[in-house]
């Protein structure tokens, strides 16, 4: 495997998502302790000596890490790394002469995000890797010598996570360590790695915005015709309201409808409206109060409770240019005669 070009790669893929992601309101923790561990390959720079004739310089990379989010910009992780090992042969006798060196170590890094959408995010990384490594020579004639070596060397790298779940996220990663080592070495090798992991995300979910329910129309009953029912017409009265008010203070329109609807006992619907100023929740709210003070007017003059129909709508009526004060109304409706 060669993965020279790791990060060449996942920036090509961030750009991709950049220009493809699209907000789509999914909830998720957006801060708090995540779990999770990555499976992947590294590959050694200067992990084999010169004049080898066999150099294996990839190996299985794994990683255990827990971090904190802060939010979708900036993170603080720890990790535990195994890096592999790279392994070469020499060309000494039939034997031969094999030399291998490995590396593992703890990693401090901070990372800096850059949300994509709502369910994916990019972000770089950059720490350092306390690192133990050893290097070991020997072979089936050659007694075998080991030297180690601890220290820091500074990391960096780049991924994209995914979010699967409102917890659950996958992640893909580059990641680059550099020279670690010392001269007696006769190298100072650099790792460098790809690896797809999976993170638990713990914290408080934001909930999906509420769409605010549109209370539907009440149903009229149907009555059976009756031969001896005087013919009747439909008749709407409007009763405009102040701005963000629901007191019924022009009365001149509805008093007009009493007065012609005299001793009918015809069946009455009041609904009311709302502009668009404002939150739809505070105006769903509003429509209906407006609703009941005309109600409460209407039997206030004597009209039975029992025959008034109360329905609101808010803002889902109002006009395109909002806000519109002709929106700030309730519409009393029923039947006269003709």
């Amino acid at each position: 495997m060669n993965i020279k070009y790791g990060l060449t790669g996942v920036l090509s893929i961030l750009l991709t998502l950049t220009s493809a992601a699209q907000a789509d309101d999914f909830p998720h923790a957006k801060s708090g302790l995540y779990l999770g561990g990555e499976y992947g390959m590294s590959e050694y720079g200067s992990g084999c000596r010169d004049m080898t004739i066999t150099c294996e310089d990839d190996d299985d990379a794994y990683n255990w890490f827990a971090g904190y989010r802060f939010n979708d910009y900036f993170a603080l992780e720890g990790s535990y790394r195994e890096l592999g090992e790279a392994t070469s042969w020499f060309p000494v006798g039939n034997n031969g002469k094999k030399e291998k060196t490995w590396a593992e170590g703890y990693d401090l890094s901070v990372l800096v995000g850059l949300p994509l959408s709502d369910r994916w995010m990019a972000y770089v990384r950059g720490g350092g890797l306390y690192y133990d490594a050893s290097m070991v020579e020997g072979g089936d004639l050659f007694m075998e010598q080991s030297q180690n070596e601890t220290g820091w060397a500074p990391t960096a790298g780049a991924g994209i996570v995914f979010r699967a779940t409102e917890h659950l996220q996958t992640r893909l990663q580059y990641q680059y360590v550099s020279d670690y080592g010392n001269s007696d070495w006769n190298r100072e090798p650099d790792v460098q790695s790809v690896t797809l992991g999976l993170l638990w995300q713990f914290g408080k979910v934001e909930g999906r915005p509420v769409q605010e329910p549109v209370a539907e129309p009440v149903a009229e009953p149907v009555a059976a015709p009756v031969e001896a029912e005087p013919e009747t017409k439909p008749v709407n009265v409007l009763s405009q309201f102040d701005f963000d008010s629901s007191t019924v203070s022009n009365t001149a329109a509805l008093d007009q409808l009493l007065s012609e609807m005299g001793s009918s006992e015809a069946q009455i619907t009041v609904t009311g409206y709302a502009d668009g100023a404002g939150p739809a929740e505070y105006n769903m709210g509003l429509s209906k109060k407006r609703a009941e003070a005309v109600k409460a007017y209407l039997v206030s003059k004597g009209v039975s409770a029992s025959r008034i129909t109360l329905d609101w709508k808010g803002e889902t009526e109002a006009s395109s240019q909002s806000p519109n004060p002709a929106d700030r109304k309730a519409v009393v409706s029923t039947e006269l005669p003709k």
